[in-house]
């Protein structure tokens, strides 16, 4: 009997979402460069390209490499620019609601093969609190996807996203941090953000997370790092020997080392390379809060699958990230 396997790090823009980014002329919005490949816009500098026929638009394809995979079961995410990056406070809670709807779909239409996570439009934190709520009640949402900066910029450490952090805890559900449209333009030369600076963003978002006394006020928040804990197994040494030696300077008020906090933190094992992904593994203490996150539609789910089995030579390691730590996370 094969292993069982589950994707914690999956995108795709649902029909409904692409309807309604079709017809905008605003962010976000789609623009068709040929019959099989479009332009998502998040920003005047960030832009994704998409292939009409892939796994990122096209659910019976992603069904297919699931299948072709192993992978069992999808926590389904939007592909990212999301709502909030709408200039109209409302519209960003009406493309949030379209956004969510059409998951929703997906996973209705192949019960046991998906399940849903939200993205908000923050452009009213009442009104986000009201959609998360349906979300994860009515829906049955297994989390929250949040991007480094919402709500025209603000960081997600800021203080308004609290009340929303505060459901999650005490639901015992986790916040999934991605990558979203950034806001420094010097991404755009040569597409560096893309290329790599998407994974600076996880970095500086995860740290200023702990670093605004999130995991203090709330210390059963649950909170996924993507990309092999991104930046900071090479970072965290720095991290920690700094704010210990220049602690007025970054607010000294913590109750644990940065490193500390960041080893209780989730991750998927999303990675280009198994010296890598092994590295991360053995700095940041194990396995145990690692998943498999394949990225898709932007990398091959095959690919990473292999890096995990080249990465991790333990039996009982493996079982922990393609399913155990996954459906302990979720609740599955």
């Amino acid at each position: 009997m094969k292993p069982y396997s589950i994707d914690v790090q999956s995108h795709f823009l649902p029909r409904e979402w692409i309807e309604t980014l079709s017809r905008r002329h605003t962010y976000p919005y789609l623009t068709e460069l040929s019959e099989d490949r479009w332009m998502l816009h998040g920003s005047s500098f960030d832009a994704l390209p998409y292939h009409a026929r892939k796994a990122a638009v096209d659910i019976d394809v992603k069904v297919k490499e699931m299948n072709e995979a192993g992978i069992d079961l999808t926590i389904l995410s939007l592909s990212p620019p999301g709502p909030d990056v709408a200039a109209d406070s409302r519209e960003r809670e009406q493309l949030a609601k379209i956004a969510n709807d059409g998951i929703a779909e997906v996973v209705s239409r192949y019960p046991g093969r998906f399940r849903g996570v939200a993205n908000l439009g923050f452009g009213d934190i009442e009104e986000s609190r009201k959609e998360l709520t349906r979300c994860l009640d009515d829906l049955r949402f297994v989390g929250l996807q949040m991007y480094p900066f919402a709500r025209d910029g603000t960081g997600i450490e800021n203080a308004c996203f609290r009340p929303l952090f505060k459901i999650l805890s005490d639901r015992g559900l986790p916040l999934i941090l991605h990558p979203g449209s950034p806001i420094n333009p010097d991404y755009a030369t040569f597409r560096t953000g893309s290329l790599m600076g998407y994974w600076f963003d996880d970095a500086m978002a995860m740290i200023k997370l702990i670093l605004s006394g999130l995991f203090d006020e709330l210390p059963d928040l649950k909170v996924v790092c993507p990309h092999s804990w991104s930046l900071l197994p090479f970072l965290i040494d720095r991290i920690d020997t700094q704010t210990a030696r220049f602690s007025e300077f970054f607010g000294g008020t913590l109750r644990k080392t940065p490193g500390e906090y960041l080893r209780n933190v989730y991750t998927d094992c999303n990675n280009f390379s198994s010296d890598v992904l092994a590295f991360a593994v053995r700095k940041m203490g194990g396995v145990d809060r690692m998943m498999f996150g394949s990225d898709s539609p932007f990398v091959d789910s095959g690919f990473v699958a292999n890096l995990v089995r080249e990465a991790i030579p333990s039996a009982e390691d493996r079982d922990k990230v393609f399913f155990g730590n996954a459906r302990s996370l979720f609740r599955l």
